[in-house]
């Protein structure tokens, strides 16, 4: 279009001639009156130039011919570009749905995060406290690390993996003549052959909270939270009635006072309070409404279930937004330490692992496990002390379980080992049972440290054994002390009826004192299995110890008496760490057939099944011990028949077995040909491995119980071996 001329000139060109009048710009600015005529007589007489303009418009101002054509073409062309890119990210996603696109990565089969998972596992960290109330939760946000580009998982294994391709075929073919005749060894083989190849990949574990919620606009103060009234009355009755149980929330909130006045900053805010008060408050209440929980029943309960439900979500959204840096305060590890707590009792092992790490690290930076300073009231350090042994017991638990190391050391310790006088515990009795967390962990941290670590492996089986034997009088010095301190506090395990543990909750102290048992037993199994079993000394005592940890299992599921109890009990007991009793009796029923064994298995995994509805990670550990269960059984059957085929797939078995780590000590004297049998250096060796191997299997097969493997579900495994 031409460029358009100056309104000031529409007179001249006639455009204007029947437009109506107005008064000229320079009388209107003086605000005189105008004649209206062009010039009009005041500019006349002031020798001034008299414009005029057309009532809210301007002059414009010459422009330049545009050439829309070109530019809108240009635009298209990039759009249909983007299009076609869009077609094209959509046929291989609907390709890869369908199982039509060929794999790009050898073994690489995790299935896509749905939307709901992308929004739970995405944290934000902020730079600190002050600012969260402006992070939010992206729902569309997904990580930009593709796994498309990532090196083949089995590429340049060790020679395992190349026995596991060659034990798919053998296998194949076996299981192809016999499966008509025994439905169920199909069933034990498939597992024990996908059991062996997770081991040998580098599994991919999502860690991550289920509940985390968008964040408002607002920032996390405006969460739901449960009803004041039932807050209140909650506070009400913790200072009327204190619960019996003793659970972490003592420790981090310390007293009712603490705990009034935090929660009074959350629901009744003078001043704006901070992210950790926030997720303090949630994880406490959290815990506390469980507490309640237990007690009730029918629509009470459900509704202490509801308002558990908020807290949760609450926690589990505040511990996303936590900062990436966490200040070194004490508040940092109170909420650290109910992180950590929360989730083992998820059974999130890995996040678990992952905040001790931090609360460990800021406990040493703030000097918690040294020797407190004079200047330092009594309460402040008894807090502290307290909080640092939780921190501990933690930290030597993990190192077991995923088999790395502490990150507290004993030797950088001298803060005492007791519970201060000024906490205030429900029940006397607690502070025995405190005493005992402490030893257990101690002891544990020692177990891997002398016998399972990689430089543990390395020495010397007559050392490794030796070390083992000073464990092993450590453990019964620490046990005998603990009945000493348990007949001072009134306390006798098998004197408890069937209902006492039911009535005091799901920490009560019989509960805890049956439960220590229980992990010391185990303990004790996990230390005999170093020793070499030369006379079949160790080797019996090793599934004596086991074979009395599942005694005392089933005396804690008898004083639980309700599910809710029991499910807690399997957390902090069962998976806590790994429950090594399970691996070594089945390792004995593989080596001698034993059917008493193999019925303790069964009732084993018979106990575990009603808690399958209450915990995913008590579904997936019952899953487990029934696989093993499953393959132990079939695997006698098969052996004890003189059949050709089923003696190829007990072959087939060994293989898996041995790969996990959990065949039986080989009778090298009945092969005179083996290479490395001939000097006690190649039988060393073989131990060593052995030892390693069985360590490495042992961990592995107990951690796919954790609720964040994302691809592993053996309930469906076992419908063919039943």
């Amino acid at each position: 279009m031409d460029v358009d001329q100056s309104y000031s000139n529409r007179e001249n060109d006639g455009e204007g001639g029947n437009a109506i009048k107005r008064a000229c710009n320079e009388c209107r600015t003086r605000k005189i009156r105008c004649n209206k005529e062009s010039p009009c007589s005041n500019c006349q007489v002031a020798n001034r130039p008299c414009t005029t303009s057309e009532p809210g418009l301007r002059p414009k101002e010459p422009r330049s011919r545009v050439l829309i054509s070109s530019q809108y073409e240009r635009k298209i062309d990039h759009f249909e570009d983007r299009l076609a890119s869009i077609e094209g990210m959509l046929r291989d996603l609907t390709a890869s749905l369908t199982g039509l696109r060929p794999p790009t990565v050898e073994g690489n089969t995790q299935p896509a995060p749905s939307p709901a998972t992308v929004r739970g596992s995405t944290p934000h960290a902020v730079s600190g406290s002050d600012h969260v109330e402006s992070a939010e939760i992206d729902e569309t946000e997904i990580s930009s690390d593709d796994h498309d580009d990532a090196p083949s998982t089995f590429e340049g294994d060790s020679s395992m993996a190349a026995q596991t391709a060659y034990a798919t075929e053998f296998l194949h073919d076996a299981v192809s003549r016999t499966s008509v005749h025994h439905p169920g060894i199909q069933s034990a083989l498939q597992s024990l052959q996908q059991i062996a190849a997770m081991q040998n990949r580098e599994t991919a574990r999502e860690s991550r909270f289920e509940h985390v919620v968008p964040l408002p606009r607002g920032g996390f103060r405006e969460l739901p939270m449960p009803p004041q009234a039932f807050v209140v009355d909650l506070l009400r009755g913790l200072k009327e009635r204190p619960p019996r149980s003793f659970t972490l929330t003592w420790i981090c909130a310390m007293s009712t006072d603490v705990f009034s006045e935090r929660t009074a900053a959350v629901y009744f805010p003078a001043t704006d309070y901070s992210l950790h008060t926030f997720a303090m408050v949630n994880g406490a209440l959290y815990f506390l409404i469980q507490e309640r929980a237990w007690f009730e029943e029918g629509d009470r309960r459900a509704e202490l279930l509801q308002y558990q439900a908020i807290c949760r979500a609450n926690l589990e959204t505040a511990l996303v937004h936590l900062p990436l840096l966490m200040p070194p305060r004490k508040e940092s590890v109170e909420v650290l330490l109910l992180a950590s707590a929360y989730a083992v009792e998820m059974s999130k092992f890995t996040l678990a692992w992952r905040f001790n790490i931090t609360a460990a690290t800021i406990c040493q930076t703030l000097g918690y496990h040294r020797q407190p300073q004079p200047q330092t009231d009594a309460a402040t350090s008894d807090i502290t002390a307290a909080l640092f042994w939780f921190v501990y017991a933690f930290d030597k638990a993990f190192s077991l379980r995923f088999g790395r190391n502490a990150t507290i050391q004993d030797y950088d310790i001298t803060v005492p080992r007791t519970l201060g006088p000024t906490i205030s515990v429900p029940d006397p009795a607690w502070r025995a049972v405190f005493s005992q967390w402490i030893t257990h962990a101690e002891f544990i941290g020692k177990a891997y440290e002398q016998l399972f670590s990689p430089a543990a492996l390395t020495r010397p089986p007559e050392q490794r054994a030796a070390s083992a034997t000073g464990l092993i009088h450590m453990l019964d010095a620490m046990m005998q002390r603990m009945r000493s301190e348990r007949q001072a506090a009134g306390l006798d395990v098998d004197s408890v009826d069937d209902t006492d543990g039911g009535d005091q909750g799901p920490f009560s102290v019989q509960m805890s004192v049956a439960s220590d048992d229980v992990m010391f037993y185990s303990a004790k199994t996990l230390v005999y299995r170093a020793i070499p079993n030369h006379d079949g000394h160790a080797g019996s005592m090793c599934v004596d110890a086991a074979r009395m940890a599942f005694k005392r299992h089933h005396d804690c599921m008898r004083i639980a008496g309700d599910d809710l109890v029991r499910s807690g009990y399997i957390h902090w007991t069962i998976l806590y760490v790994p429950f090594v009793p399970v691996i070594v009796l089945f390792c004995h029923v593989i080596e001698t057939s034993s059917l008493e064994d193999l019925q303790r298995l069964s009732d084993f995994a018979d106990s575990l099944q009603p808690l399958c509805s209450t915990s995913k990670a008590t579904k997936r550990f019952y899953g487990v011990c029934q696989v093993l269960y499953n393959v132990a059984r079939l695997y006698i059957e098969t052996k004890a028949k003189q059949d050709e085929d089923l003696n190829l797939v007990g072959n087939g078995m060994d293989i898996y077995l041995s790969q996990l780590g959990f065949m039986p000590h080989l009778d090298m004297s009945a092969h005179p040909d083996a290479t490395f049998a001939d000097t006690s250096m190649g039988l060393d060796m073989r131990q060593t491995a052995e030892l390693g191997n069985w360590f490495s299997g042992n961990r592995h097969v107990l951690g796919l119980v954790d609720d964040d493997m994302v691809d592993f579900d053996p309930v469906m495994w076992t419908l063919g071996g039943s």
